[in-house]
This record gives structure tokens, sequence and C-alpha cells, in this order.
């Protein structure tokens, strides 16, 4: 691979070279056939290799570009580690000012992404912690000897919702000897002994918080957002980042020795990509059902359980990341009829922690406010839009009835879906439509416990949240893309 890599830097260092007429479209083709030679090599070698490469630029447009699209493509990279190297790139180039940025305001979030991430990069020493239990005693973490996962929360975070059960059910099922943190992030101690009691009741757990933030674990661990959780070696260093459940359990795996099917994979999500291409926008929810037939009369109604169980439990993850009301729909009906009323199929400890529990999280999440029930008779702080008119103004802050409104708006601050749907809530609500707008981080800033009502009664696990009402707050769609 070593080789391989030798020569196609090569290459690329003649082909910059020929590249100061600025035609950036054929420098980005191959730096993107290089990001693909790069993949999986150790994060030295691809910090050595994109040093190599920005320093071939002999024009300054040509170095800038290569530079920034390096720094870019592996901010955006879903292969854990790889932010590393945007990690390196921003202190080598971008911050000591070898390489300009586009604007300040760029410099100054390459300075900020650096800060919250240099120290937890993958293979880096872990940052120790010392924090407190719910005791108030100090403890400091990793500990070190064996394996750790650092899993930081809030309770008031609705993604932490799903995650939390599914990381509780790996734990419980695992053979892997493992040391799990708990790190809540919050400063709210009757929510934290609530949360710990309800949902994060694992044996040997460790229940650490840091109420006057005197550790700096959002700077050491780049905990910027929840959930966020990493693997430290029994050595003390990084070898998991940036992880969700499945991800943890298939690095679990692979420190074990053992081979077991990992669901959720890069290929496996492939497969259902390509199987639901053909639907379009005319796709029904029975769609999901008439997939997942297929797949079962080709796996099992061939003798095949093995089969059944790995692509079956693939399209759950593959429906696990679909937004929109027909998705949904199809997916609880699927969930229903080929996940948990299949009898003497999901048996073995990785089911359990990897299938059966994210299958009843969304199954509960998707029974909330379904079609044809009534939402509650509570006044919620929001904005209501309607259309303006000579005695009435378009928008209205207040607290207001959820049965008032045509359409319930949930969202959160710095959300790009959610911006977009904002915008087209008010094109709804200039076209007449009552539209209510209920900013959960607001709510959960100064009405704690009534977002936590809300996040109890609609599945606010992804945000935006849409719903539409008819006469007397009656649902009638949910999960709309406006």
């Amino acid at each position: 691979m070593k080789r391989l890599l030798t020569a196609l830097a090569a290459l690329f260092a003649a082909f910059i070279l020929r590249a100061q007429d600025a035609r950036f479209d054929a420098l980005g083709a191959k730096l993107e056939e290089y990001f693909a030679a790069l993949a999986g090599e150790p994060l030295s070698v691809q910090n050595a290799e994109c040093d190599y490469l920005i320093e071939s630029c002999r024009d300054s447009l040509v170095r800038q570009f290569v530079t920034l699209k390096i720094y870019d493509h592996y901010l955006k990279s879903k292969i854990m580690g790889d932010d590393g190297v945007a990690v390196h790139v921003a202190d080598t180039w971008l911050i000591p000012g070898k390489v300009a940025m586009h604007s300040d305001m760029d410099l100054l979030n390459a300075k900020v992404f650096a800060e919250f991430n240099r120290q937890a990069v993958l293979g880096a020493e872990a940052p120790l912690l010392t924090l407190q239990d719910p005791a108030g005693e100090e403890v400091t973490v990793p500990a070190g000897g064996r394996y750790t996962v650092l899993y930081f929360y809030d309770t008031s975070c609705s993604t932490c919702r799903i995650e939390t059960p599914r990381l509780c059910n790996f734990l419980k099922t695992t053979e892997f000897p493992l040391t799990a943190v708990a790190v809540y992030v919050g400063g709210d101690s009757e929510a934290w002994a609530r949360y710990r009691t309800a949902s994060l009741d694992v044996p040997g757990m460790v229940h650490l918080w840091d109420p006057a933030l005197d550790s700096d674990f959002q700077r050491k661990y780049g905990v910027l957002q929840t959930p966020r959780m990493f693997l430290v070696g029994p050595d003390g260093t990084v070898v998991g980042r940036g992880l969700d459940t499945p991800a943890l359990a298939l690095l679990a795996e692979k420190f074990s020795g053992k081979e077991s099917y990992v669901y959720g994979t890069r290929e496996g999500m492939s497969v259902f990509e390509k199987a639901f291409a053909g639907y379009g926008e005319d796709m029904k929810p029975s769609d999901i059902l008439d997939v997942a037939a297929y797949v079962a009369e080709r796996t099992y109604g061939e003798g095949s359980l093995e089969m059944y169980r790995r692509m079956e439990g693939d399209l759950l993850y593959y429906l696990s990341s679909r937004t929109g009301e027909t998705w949904k729909e199809g997916t609880r009906l699927f969930i229903d009829k080929y996940i948990l009323n299949v009898d003497d199929v999901w048996t073995a400890p990785e089911d359990t922690a990897q299938v059966i529990s994210l299958a009843r999280t969304m199954k509960a999440l998707l029974e909330r406010m379904p079609a044809g029930s009534v939402v509650p008779d509570w006044k919620v702080p929001g904005e209501m839009l309607r259309k303006p008119c000579l005695f009435r103004r378009g928008a209205k802050k207040g607290s207001f009835s959820l049965r008032k409104a045509d359409y319930l708006v949930f969202y959160t601050q710095g959300c790009g879906r959610c911006e977009e749907t904002l915008a087209a809530a008010r094109r709804l609500a200039d076209r007449g439509s009552k539209v209510l707008l209920i900013d959960m981080d607001a709510l959960f800033t100064d009405r704690p416990d009534e977002a936590r009502r809300l996040l109890d009664t609609f599945d606010l696990s992804g945000l935006p949240y849409v719903t539409q009402l008819g006469p007397d707050g009656v649902v009638l769609h949910r999960y709309l893309e406006l």
C-alpha cells in the first residue's frame, strides 16, 4: 500500500505543477482519487501524505485550493479518525497563516474546531478528567488498565434518548471487558438522579458529572453537543471517537478477536439504497413492507435464517436514518412484522444489543401521537405564525394552545434543516395556515419541565419535527417535510 501511495503522490505532484491555470475542477477530481487511496491508512501516514501534497504546490492559489480541499474533506469525513487529519492541517497550515482561508470567520471556525478536537484524536493519549460522583467524591477517568467507554450525555438531549438504551443493552449483554463511564454534561442534580435511575441503570457503570465545569471536558473531548462517545484502550490511548453503539460493538469485536456480524455497515446500507432508488416520490409505506417481504422470501423462505437476520437487521438500520412521513410510517409497520414479532430469530447477544434494542426504542418513539390521536390541550411557549391582515400581525410570541394551530413545528437552534423548515413554515402562514413554532432549546433553558413533557409526548428524537392538525387537535399527518 505504501508503494502505491508513493507512486500516486509523485503523479499527483506532477499534476499540481501543471495546474497553474486554475483548472480546479480537474484538480479536485484528482484529490478525491487520492483521498480514496489514503483511506484506512494510519493517521500519521495520512498527515505526512497531505503535507507532501500541500508542499508540492508552487502557486499560492493552487496551494490554497489543495489545502482547503483536504481540510474540508477530512472535516466532513464519516470515517472514524479522519477528523484528526483536519486538526493536523489546521494546526500546521491554516492557523499559523501559511495558507490563507477564505475569510476571518472561516479561520475562527478552524481555530475552534482544532482547539476542541486536538487533544482526543485517534491514537492520542486520552486526556484525564477529574469529575464528581453522585456522593460528591472526586474520580479521575479514564483509570487505565482496561478498555473504558466515555459516554457524554444530557438529560434534555433527544438523540441521547435513542443512544442511551442502545448503549445500556450492549453493556448488559457484551462479554467484552469494559469499564463504562457515563458523564452528565448538565447541572441539574435532580434531573441527573432521575435519568440515572430510569435510563442508565447498568451494573458497574460509573456515573460522574462536573457541575462547576472545572475539568474542561468540553474542550478536552470536543463535547459541543451530545451524545459523544469515546473508547480508550488499556494503555490510555484513544482507540475510538465519535462512536455510536454499533460502532462501539464493532470495535469490541475487533479488539476481542471475535468475528460476528455488525449491522448498519456501509456495504449493508448500499444494498437498500439501490433497492429503494426506483420508488421515487411515489413511494408508499407498504412499499417498505414489499422490500422486507422479498428479503424474507429469499432468505428465511429458503432456509437461511442467518441471512434473514443480517438483511432485515441492515434494513432496520437503513430505515432508522430515513426522514419523512412515508419512511416513518413504513418503518413502524416493518418493525412490528419483521423484527419484534418474529420468534427464535434475534437470539444472539449482539442481536439484542444492535437490533432488538434499536427496534424497541424506535417503536416507542413512532407510537407517539400517531395520525388520529388528539394532541394534549396544553399551552406552550412559542411563536404563532398566521396570515397578517389589517387588524392582526403576522406573528405573535407568547403561550398558545397546541390545539389552536394547523401545524406544530418543533425545532432547534443551529440546525440547517430547521432553518429551511422555518422558512417553509412562514410561507405556509402567508397562505392562511396557523403555524406554531416551538424552540426546544429555549424551552429547555426557560421551562425544562415543559420541554421534557413535550419530549415524552412527541417523537422529537430528530428535529425539525412537523405535525399537521385537524379540528380539535386531531393529528392528520406527522414527520412532514415542508
